[in-house]
């Protein structure tokens, strides 16, 4: 029962009564300059939206004038701090006076800039904060109710002075529904009017957000059109109109180069053309093509679901089968295990057993796990090649997982039968040892790891 009195909780702090938390809040906050900000914010909020306002617009205000790096510890405790203001503008302020919570919201938002300027977030910590405050902007907006024209500027000036690390770049997207088409309109004139280096993406953006297809196509220009992604872009948004005809009239427009090295970006929208338009045979014999090229599973099944019963189960047979004749066997293997069809993954495997590079170590561990039930030596040839790739290359960090891979290779010995032109464990294993014996690194992780544990005494 004592243990439960002194449980860290909502309920046995209230017991303490306010005097005795309030000392207690003075005593820890004494040499935490962020802790006392923090109260000093509470007890503005305390006072009214006009006071807790003031309050973040001074810190604020204080944050971009500092110049200093901020290391990892520095960002934390910022982070923790602008963490409590976004709270204050979105709660209390915004919930009193929507006008002053969005102004306070812009000028939090435009802090990144400064923020991201001076220190290195490689963790993506603070950039992720601001990601947030973007996106909790809408709701401010759509509180604050600004008149169009002056939110427009306001996002005119972001996408200017405060995009250097393109944080703002879904700016217009997530504001396009409280702006409404009124407001959109407005900064498309003001980016208009402005004719700033930004002005052709926020121009594709706003027009994105009205669905005007027209204004979209527009802004590009004929040699633009004839761009592979240029051209699947202004696809997607005709199919989306109901337009499928000009869709594929501006597919094919690329030039045919553009479609030998670029055929997958284009492929969906065509054949969700050729669909719309009632091509549906064109439509499949794209699929079709698509998976030889690609080996893309999500195409072949939708080819697949398309087919009569029995012409289906013949046609995946000879799928497979074109699968595992592919010039690309690494791509093979990775499509036949998440088919999955592991016998022909273990024939891809044997048919080639020496050609494996075992660089590729992301697919071959999780392949020899899935083959070693039913495929041993398939799974075997994918281990030996890890292990040969570490010791040929002389990659230490390897070892420990290369040693893993060997033990791997000897507990499944027992379970093969037949080793065709390979040879069997023992030999393998005296081979590497005469040839890399130099490696003493991997030898004695190997050794290491065969010895039996000791029991305690």
């Amino acid at each position: 029962m004592a243990a439960a009195r002194t449980t860290l909780n909502v309920h046995n702090l209230e017991a303490l009564g306010a005097t005795r938390l309030a000392e207690l809040l003075l005593e820890l906050s004494q040499g935490n300059a962020a802790a006392k900000r923090r109260l000093r914010l509470a007890l503005a909020e305390g006072r009214g939206a006009e006071e807790a306002a003031q309050e973040v617009r001074k810190r604020l205000r204080t944050i971009d004038q500092a110049g200093t790096f901020l290391d990892a510890a520095k960002g934390r405790t910022l982070l923790t701090e602008l963490e409590g203001q976004l709270a204050a503008i979105t709660g209390s302020i915004r919930a009193e006076a929507p006008a002053l919570a969005y102004d306070l919201h812009w000028q939090l938002l435009e802090l990144s800039e400064g923020i991201l300027d001076r220190c290195h977030d490689g963790s993506g910590t603070l950039g992720g904060f601001f990601d947030r405050v973007l996106e909790a902007l809408p709701a401010s907006v759509e509180a604050a109710q600004p008149k169009p024209e002056a939110a427009a500027e306001r996002i005119a000036e972001a996408l200017m002075e405060c995009n250097g690390y393109r944080q703002l770049d879904r700016l217009v997207g997530l504001l396009a529904e409280p702006l409404g088409r009124q407001g959109l309109e407005a900064l498309r004139q003001e980016f208009a009017r402005r004719g700033t280096p930004a002005r052709s993406a926020v121009m594709l953006a706003i027009a994105d957000a009205m669905g005007d297809v027209e204004a979209f196509v527009g802004s590009f220009s004929a040699d633009d059109l004839r761009r592979p992604a240029v051209a699947a872009a202004v696809a997607e948004r005709l199919l989306g109109a109901g337009r499928a005809d000009e869709a594929l009239a501006a597919l094919e427009r690329v030039d045919a180069e553009g479609l030998q090295w670029l055929g997958a970006l284009l492929r969906r929208p065509r054949i969700e053309a050729l669909d719309a338009l009632g091509r549906r045979e064109e439509a499949q014999q794209e699929r079709w093509q698509g998976f030889l090229e690609d080996l893309d599973a999500d195409l072949l099944r939708e080819y697949l679901r398309r087919l009569t019963d029995f012409v289906d189960v013949e046609a995946e047979e000879e799928a497979l089968d074109r699968v595992l004749a592919h010039e690309k066997p690494r791509a093979a293997l990775d499509f036949l295990l998440a088919w999955p069809d592991l016998r022909r993954a273990a024939e891809l495997v044997l048919r080639q057993p020496h050609s494996w590079d075992g660089e590729a170590f992301g697919l071959y561990g999780p392949a020899a796990e899935q083959l070693e039930a039913g495929h041993p030596l398939a799974a075997t040839v994918l281990l030996r090649a890890m292990v040969s790739f570490a010791l040929e290359h002389s990659r230490p960090k390897r070892y420990p997982y290369a040693a893993q891979h060997l033990l791997h290779c000897a507990a499944l010995a027992p379970r093969i039968d037949h080793w065709h032109d390979l040879p069997d464990h023992q030999t393998f294993e005296e081979d590497l040892r005469q040839r890399f014996w130099r490696r003493l690194g991997f030898w004695q992780e190997v050794d290491g790891l065969q010895v039996p544990p000791h029991g305690p005494g």
